[in-house]
């Protein structure tokens, strides 16, 4: 009884989103709004994260951490033992640095897990559970081909926008 509710919700739910997206759901029209919601969903995740994470820290301990690691190598790479033991020594600092800095990048997992969870199983199905096309590429992508269904589009449009979000909201990444 409990997942006839939750079922005829969602399917209330997907008819909902596809009549208030109108033509916006379907292909050319797709590509734009997917767009639009993987930028839309990067904003949110990005604003999390500047909310639940000390950006400052974060970037400290990624330089310290790198800085340790690049000493490291060039010393295991010169063979100066001298400088090796040294930096043994502050092996355990930089772990603890390491695991401090991964503990603060899954805080904002915590809020935004459910809510995009439950947010993409509903333009799953708006968008046809994957069945249908949402935009075509000119060019044929290995592995990928032209074709574009709502996850493989959602996924390069996110990847193609979330970098340039983060430099907006200033938040730290591998480039730092």
């Amino acid at each position: 009884m409990a997942l006839e509710f939750l079922s005829d919700l969602y399917i209330s739910l997907v008819a909902s989103l596809s009549a208030i997206l109108g033509p916006a759901k379907d292909f050319p029209f797709s590509a734009l709004t997917i767009l639009i919601i993987s930028v839309g969903m990067a904003l949110i995740s990005s604003a999390v994260t500047r909310a639940v994470t000390d950006v400052e820290q974060m970037r400290r301990r990624m330089v310290e951490v790198r800085e340790w690691q690049s000493a490291y190598t060039k010393a295991l790479r010169s063979k100066d033992q001298k400088q090796i033991d040294k930096l043994k020594k502050k092996e355990a600092t930089i772990k603890r640095a390491q695991a401090e800095m991964m503990r603060e990048q899954f805080k904002p997992i915590f809020f935004i897990m459910i809510p995009f969870t439950i947010f993409f199983y509903l333009f799953n199905g708006v968008f046809g559970y994957s069945q249908i096309t949402v935009a075509i590429s000119p060019i044929d992508l290995p592995v990928i081909g032209t074709k574009f269904t709502f996850w493989t589009w959602y996924i390069i449009t996110s990847f193609s926008f979330s970098a340039l979000i983060q430099r907006v909201f200033n938040l730290p990444s591998a480039s730092d």
